[in-house]
């Protein structure tokens, strides 16, 4: 962390605490499927700009997620799905996804689709995830905090966005290149193409652990 960072910070008061709501999904909790839980496979936490919040993440995500041996889970900021409303703009929402990653059982994988993209860069930068994805990023900081113990990070946007300043700021910004998919960043929570991309981050996990 920066010493501007770190001063900025320092001098925010703590945002009011809010009782968040969460969906998750364990390997075990799979029946039909009998999968067992992979000691080795990072836990993954899930958020998203959508009002929906935690409940966006669970009719397809969640379970493609356990069915690989992780604990699945997805988290409503303040203002989201379940989660009552309360002051605090950006960083109050990083501090809530801060809040739900260290209940996470081991170091997690956070992933943030949207404006949760830029809760999940912050976040980064106060908690030591085990990776960090960015999908179809918005109102990320031109100048985003250095993540806690260097995790690999991927960027994932529609192939219409890939020549958008934000996302080619953002792919600067951790100097890396984009992976590309095909439709709109609202696509990314149902039907075929939600599944490629989803079967596309699992496997780019899958090789940095």
């Amino acid at each position: 962390m920066s010493l501007a960072a770190w001063v900025r910070r320092a001098r925010t008061p703590a945002p009011a605490p809010v009782a968040r709501e969460y969906a998750y999904l364990e390997p075990a909790d799979l029946f039909d499927m009998e999968i067992k839980d992979d000691p080795e496979a990072s836990p993954v936490l899930c958020c998203t700009g959508d009002p929906a919040g935690a409940a966006a993440f669970q009719a397809l995500w969640l379970k493609r997620i356990a069915g690989t041996g992780r604990y699945a889970a997805s988290v409503s900021v303040r203002g989201q799905g379940g989660t009552p409303a309360a002051d605090g703009g950006l960083e109050a929402r990083a501090h809530d996804l801060v809040q739900a990653a260290v209940t996470v059982p081991r170091q997690t994988v956070l992933i943030g689709h949207k404006e949760g993209a830029a809760w999940a860069a912050l976040a980064a930068g106060r908690y030591p995830a085990a990776a960090l994805v960015l999908v179809s990023p918005q109102k990320v900081p031109k100048e985003p905090p250095t993540p806690v113990g260097g995790p690999p990070v991927l960027l994932v946007v529609a192939e219409a966005e890939t020549q958008t300043k934000e996302v080619q700021a953002v792919a600067d910004a951790y100097g890396i290149a984009p992976l590309t998919f095909a439709g709109s960043p609202d696509d990314v929570f149902k039907g075929a193409g939600a599944e490629g991309l989803l079967d596309a981050i699992l496997s780019w996990l899958a090789r940095k652990e």
